[in-house]
């Protein structure tokens, strides 16, 4: 007799070249204006969530589970796109501030109270029809999506899959001005978290706080997402000293430009290159900062780049990853640098010290400490041995991380072990 698979639902938000190809998009007019002005993507834009990418590419080579991806794509042509690839079966829907009105009204009213009730609409449709024996939703700070783990009903085990955990990093009862954002989806946070049965993540300090402040009874999952990186120590060519990378340079995009202005003023020969998407009124502010400093012909921009491949081409073009931090905890843009030979000089955040647990694989400085961030990146200039040291270590590092088969092999086992209680 036949063994019957474990339908799971997953609730995500991702793009790469395949799926692309297989949508339809809107040509966006003035809409994609004012987003671009935003510095966001519409209609067939770039890769995006590679984690959830190489999970469903694993997903692919098991066995065990039916799996069903949900996910809203901005600037989609039609109401919704279903299809089935590999074995994977897709619902893809147009997100509710796709149109003119929606995203005006959005920016100027609600973007900081929106509860997505369209998006919602779509989602819990998807899981009646499907009828899932688990929902697992990535990311709880994104609320576009994420809201609808809320509306999952009671009998179906749900699972909210941590990518970052924002309500730690501000002050949720007290509202400052720029700090909105990581209020409304703190909360949200914290709201998705009381109502899912389980909670992934392999983060310790995730859980500790978690229990603390706001599930004492929380039961978690010891999963994480699927960001191993394939190593490349291949010699490459050199056009670069530096390289920032990031989906939005605003991320941390000036912090990085202020270090390299202390460090170039100590070596004027030296050059970075920026990578990543962003806004007009940001990328002004940093022309103006480099016009200022003299250094117009040190600094490159390269926006934000198609494919995920693309960017990893990209920063192996630089000797050095220059990527200072606000608030992730460990993110996907290290690993990528130090599996791919990138010496790197980053901040202190509650997870970047464990990359220099074992032997020291980054260099790490207080964040906004500008000149302790320009002296490390004048140490990688000057000593052979620390960059070699680095490079090796790093690399070996990554090696020791579990591989993303390994990662997803874990969900599977989770799956069932949920099923079977």
């Amino acid at each position: 007799m036949k063994k019957k698979k474990i339908r799971v639902a997953w609730v995500c938000s991702f793009s790469n070249e395949r799926m692309r190809a297989r949508l339809p998009f809107d040509s966006g007019g003035c809409l994609k204006a004012l987003y671009g002005l935003l510095g966001v993507t519409f209609g067939r834009g770039t890769d995006s969530a590679n984690w959830n990418t190489n999970a469903i590419e694993e997903m692919e080579k098991m066995g065990d589970v039916e799996l069903h991806v949900i996910c809203p794509v901005r600037g989609l042509a039609k109401k919704e796109v279903l299809y089935e690839d590999n074995g994977i079966h897709y619902y893809f829907f147009r997100e509710q501030n796709s149109n003119i009105v929606r995203f005006v009204w959005h920016q100027l009213f609600s973007k900081y109270t929106s509860r997505y009730k369209k998006n919602r609409r779509f989602i819990s449709r998807y899981i009646n029809e499907i009828q899932p024996d688990i929902v697992h939703v990535m990311g709880a700070e994104n609320p576009h999506y994420s809201l609808s783990l809320l509306d999952v009903p009671s009998n179906i085990p749900t699972i909210i899959q941590l990518q970052a955990l924002l309500t730690r990093l501000v002050n949720v009862t007290k509202v400052r001005e720029e700090k909105k954002s990581f209020y409304y989806k703190g909360l949200i946070e914290r709201e998705i978290i009381k109502k899912a049965d389980y909670i992934g993540t392999a983060v310790d300090d995730f859980k500790k706080y978690i229990l603390e402040e706001i599930k004492p009874d929380a039961r978690f999952l010891d999963i994480s997402l699927a960001m191993a990186q394939k190593i490349n120590l291949e010699q490459s060519d050199k056009q670069y000293d530096f390289v920032y990378f990031s989906s939005s340079i605003s991320k941390a995009g000036e912090e990085a430009l202020e270090s390299f202005i202390l460090a170039h003023k100590r070596n004027p020969t030296i050059t970075l290159d920026i990578v990543g998407g962003y806004d007009d009124a940001f990328k002004e502010r940093l022309d103006a900062r480099i016009k200022d400093c003299g250094i117009d012909n040190c600094v490159t921009f390269e926006g934000r780049l198609p494919s995920h491949d693309d960017v990893i081409r990209q920063i192996r073009k630089a000797r050095f990853a220059l990527l200072p931090l606000k608030m992730d905890f460990v993110p996907n843009t290290l690993h990528e640098a130090m599996a791919n030979g990138l010496p790197v000089v980053t901040t202190i955040t509650d997870g970047t010290p464990s990359l220099n647990e074992k032997r020291q694989c980054v260099l790490l400085s207080r964040q906004n400490d500008f000149q302790a961030m320009a002296d490390n990146m004048t140490a990688l200039l000057d000593d052979e041995h620390l960059r070699n040291e680095l490079r090796q270590n790093a690399a070996a590092y990554e090696n020791e991380r579990s591989n993303n088969r390994s990662i997803i092999a874990k969900w599977v086992e989770a799956y069932k072990n949920i099923a079977q209680s």
